[in-house]
């Protein structure tokens, strides 16, 4: 009826009061889990070890105990997994171990998601940050699974760059056991590095500061470790071809987020880079113009970048001689959820076009990807019926994922008394 008003209570009336003012609780812890787990919910209710979760940190604590942690893989640290391996070892059955690898995993997927409904990050359109999380992952290679957290572990080393001052002793001691934990976790605070300084450069006081210095002293010993492993591959020294690399890059970057795989595999070359380059342009004009948190848009553009050069120097897309769209997906992830986030951001822009073209783009990545929303489940090895040799320090060689994987058990002198 005319002149009826909007009802104020009821389930619709509070969900959209709460998407304009977002606050986390335990409904909201809950349904990001929801959400999660929906994503692939085989990683909890039927969980399996993937890759170097076995044959780097299962058999890394098996021979080395707690000392495991200090030996780096591939070139660098893995605290957090290294730890996971030896609480498991400590206090669960074997059989339980691939639910406890991939609950840790879990946890740090939730915590990238409840943080950014902290009262302490001071971004809009939060669930529309958290929708940029859950749907840029596009293949299930980093999602859920011990060996790949450090991937989520990053956006929140990021995240803690944005983040204001923390008001407290406890909120000062969780800031700093972050840093620490995923800072030694993965090389991807030598990226970021640049953003602590930023941060600490534009607002000094001394717990900027004491982050600051922490985040040096981790990137120092990656960056040590990385030196000193050498690691390098034939492809990196391969000549640069700068016009395969531009293809690469915005079909994985914008043609396949926003438009799906169809698209970027079969539209021409020319117009994928048209639309990359169209993408960046269009981003790079809205950070540099921007009414508000201009800070917020160039700090993701610096992170997006730094990760995604980081990234390209190790793959080197440019060398490769197809792309089925899943060779070295983890490597564009960061870059993709930064991408979600800066159209987000754009939203409630001041100018219309800008602000249509974000929800337009935002509307093609939501629905393009949604139908694949739900990874399929993964073979089931039967963990739990294989692991007996583990429990008895007996030589076997399990089946773990991803398929085709196989975990070359090679014994221990005494059994393992539970």
């Amino acid at each position: 009826m005319p002149g009826t008003p909007f009802p104020t209570s009821g389930l619709v009336p509070k969900l959209a009061a709460w998407w304009r003012e977002p606050r986390r609780n335990g409904w909201v812890l809950a349904g990001l889990a929801g959400l999660l787990l929906l994503r692939r919910p085989d990683a909890l209710a039927a969980p399996q070890l993937w890759a170097e979760d076995g044959s780097v940190f299962l058999l890394g604590q098996d021979a080395h105990g707690l000392a495991a942690v200090l030996h780096p893989y591939m070139g660098y640290l893995h605290t957090l997994p290294r730890l996971t391996a030896w609480v498991a070892d400590r206090v669960l059955d074997v059989a339980w171990w691939p639910a406890f690898y991939n609950s840790v995993a879990f946890v740090v997927w939730l915590g990238v998601l409840a943080r950014l409904f902290s009262p302490r990050l001071n971004l809009p359109h939060r669930p529309w940050l958290a929708a940029g999380v859950l749907l840029a992952v596009q293949t299930p290679e980093i999602f859920l699974n011990l060996t790949n957290a450090q991937w989520a572990g990053a956006l929140l080393l990021l995240q803690q760059t944005l983040i204001v001052r923390p008001a407290g002793h406890r909120q000062r001691a969780a800031d700093l056991t972050l840093v620490a934990l995923f800072g030694l976790t993965g090389p991807f605070i030598i990226p970021l590095f640049p953003l602590f300084a930023w941060r600490w450069w534009r607002d000094r006081h001394g717990d900027n500061l004491a982050v600051l210095a922490l985040a040096g002293l981790c990137a120092a010993i990656q960056g040590a470790c990385l030196h000193h492993a050498a690691i390098t591959f034939e492809h990196q020294h391969a000549p640069l071809d700068a016009v395969t690399a531009a293809v690469a890059l915005a079909r994985r970057l914008v043609v396949w987020p926003l438009l799906g795989p169809t698209a970027a595999r079969d539209l021409p070359s020319i117009v994928q880079v048209a639309l990359g380059a169209t993408a960046l342009g269009f981003l790079i004009w809205r950070a540099a113009r921007a009414e508000s948190g201009r800070f917020t848009r160039a700090a993701l553009l610096t992170a997006g970048t730094l990760l995604m050069t980081a990234g390209f120097i190790r793959m080197r897309p440019d060398t490769w001689t197809g792309d089925d769209l899943a060779f070295s997906d983890r490597y564009f992830f960061h870059a993709r959820v930064i991408l979600f986030w800066l159209l987000a951001l754009e939203l409630d822009a001041a100018g219309r076009a800008a602000a249509l073209t974000s929800r337009f783009a935002l509307l093609l990545a939501l629905f393009t990807h949604l139908p694949g929303y739900r990874f399929p489940a993964s073979p089931d090895f039967r963990w739990a019926e294989r692991c007996e040799p583990i429990r008895n320090g007996t030589p076997a060689d399990i089946p773990i994922l991803p398929d085709g994987w196989t975990l070359h058990y090679p014994g221990r002198p005494a059994p393992r008394q539970r």
